[in-house]
């Protein structure tokens, strides 16, 4: 699937138009029901730095080895591993134990530089 990327204003609409804060994420519209989480991914603190430090720590991942990430000003738990995919969490939902869904490992790395794309041209 390829994702539509989103520009969101969450500023109220009497803040001045250059202290408009944007959260950056995907288009919860055009999610199919089983990654609905993946827009939890969404925050005003996204940056094309941020993102390749992700992509980079991910790429240096050794054997079964994994690291978490929560994503800052998110609601949305990452967990990567090269061998087992990676594990997404809607962190809003504190009962459920389990992944929401899992995506290849290649699949989040290609996720990764496009979202990283759309952070720099609209930023």
């Amino acid at each position: 699937m390829i994702y539509k990327f989103k520009k969101y204003n969450i500023s109220s609409p009497s803040t001045p138009k250059e202290k408009i804060q944007y959260e950056f994420s995907v288009d919860y519209d055009l999610l199919n029901n089983e990654e609905k989480v993946l827009f939890h991914i969404g925050s005003h603190l996204w940056t094309s730095q941020k993102i390749q430090e992700l992509i980079n720590d991910s790429n240096d991942l050794q054997g079964e080895n994994e690291f978490q990430y929560q994503v800052d000003g998110g609601h949305l738990g990452i967990i990567v591993t090269k061998t087992d995919g990676v594990a997404f969490f809607d962190l809003t939902n504190r009962e459920k134990e389990e992944e929401d869904f899992i995506w290849p490992f290649e699949k989040f790395i290609n996720f990764l530089k496009d979202f990283k794309r759309f952070v720099e041209e609209n930023s």
